[in-house]
């Protein structure tokens, strides 16, 4: 006969439960980041709408909003006139989702679930909006650069340790860098400058956009970690612009927006950064 800890089997029960509710949470927060991102006006501002087809202007009515369960009701197309809903509105519901649940199960009810699923809304957001109209709107980054920067400036204060941040623990001048609010600046400051001088040398092949999300990475990841998720953004949209050359989905001279990759290798970093320098330095 096996015995089960009672505690340790109610406590199973009510971590599941709240994982499920995390998920679910996740998914209508989801088709709230899908209403957003489809708010995004030509300005770069944000004019929030109610969800509509991008055709026949029609609105979707409320069993078609439901997160994920609408969109396969619909068949993948708007009711009234067939025009394919975007499939990004399943998929950003779905990992929205995914990232709640798997974010509480990992770090439980903490603030450093709190920073990262902000941080993770800021993220996507940028993604999609830079994914669809090669926009990066500065009515997101700006406010997110700031909130970035009083969350190190709150970490610091409050003796706080973030699973990814790593302080650069030297002594003399560079122990400037042993509190995560320097490296915080320190890293926003590598960030933004180096995308700059990418801007610079390319003429154009970059945009301001693009630095400013730099600088924003840095203020999330901090200093040294902001060279891992600009090398893994750089690696992803190489790779991926090689493919789409080959495949002959796009021509050389066609633009490519970079803010996605840029996304992706912050979140990266933001999860398994430390393990990554970690596993760099152990090759060298």
């Amino acid at each position: 006969m096996v015995w089960v800890n009672r505690n340790t089997f109610v406590d199973s029960i009510i971590t599941a439960f709240t994982g499920c509710l995390f998920l679910l949470l996740g998914l209508v927060w989801g088709a709230v980041l899908n209403r957003l991102a489809g708010s995004v006006t030509e300005e770069g501002g944000i004019r929030l709408r109610a969800p509509a087809c991008a055709k026949c202007l029609a609105r979707r009515g409320p069993k078609y909003q439901i997160p994920l369960i609408g969109y396969f009701a619909a068949g993948g197309r708007c009711p009234d006139c067939g025009e394919a809903i975007p499939v990004r509105v399943p998929v950003v519901e779905a990992v929205m989702g995914i990232l709640f649940a798997a974010l509480y199960l990992k770090y439980g009810l903490s603030w450093t679930l709190l920073i990262l699923l902000i941080y993770a809304t800021v993220l996507i957001i940028l993604f999609v909006t830079d994914f669809e109209h090669f926009m990066l709107p500065n009515v997101i980054t700006w406010p997110a650069m700031l909130l970035a920067a009083l969350v190190a400036l709150a970490v610091t204060l409050a003796h706080y340790s973030l699973p990814w941040s790593l302080y650069y623990g030297g002594s003399g001048f560079m122990a400037v860098f042993n509190n995560f609010l320097l490296c915080a600046l320190a890293g926003g400051a590598c960030g933004a400058l180096l995308l700059l001088l990418v801007v610079v040398l390319s003429r154009g092949g970059m945009g301001m956009g693009d630095v400013l999300l730099a600088g924003l990475l840095g203020l999330m990841v901090g200093f040294p970690l902001v060279f891992i998720a600009l090398f893994l953004s750089i690696m992803a949209g190489g790779i991926v612009a090689a493919a789409l050359l080959i495949s002959g989905r796009k021509q050389r001279k066609e633009m490519l927006p970079f803010g996605p990759f840029l996304c992706t290798g912050g979140m990266v970093t933001l999860l398994w950064g430390k393990e990554l320098l970690g596993w760099y330095l152990g090759l060298i």
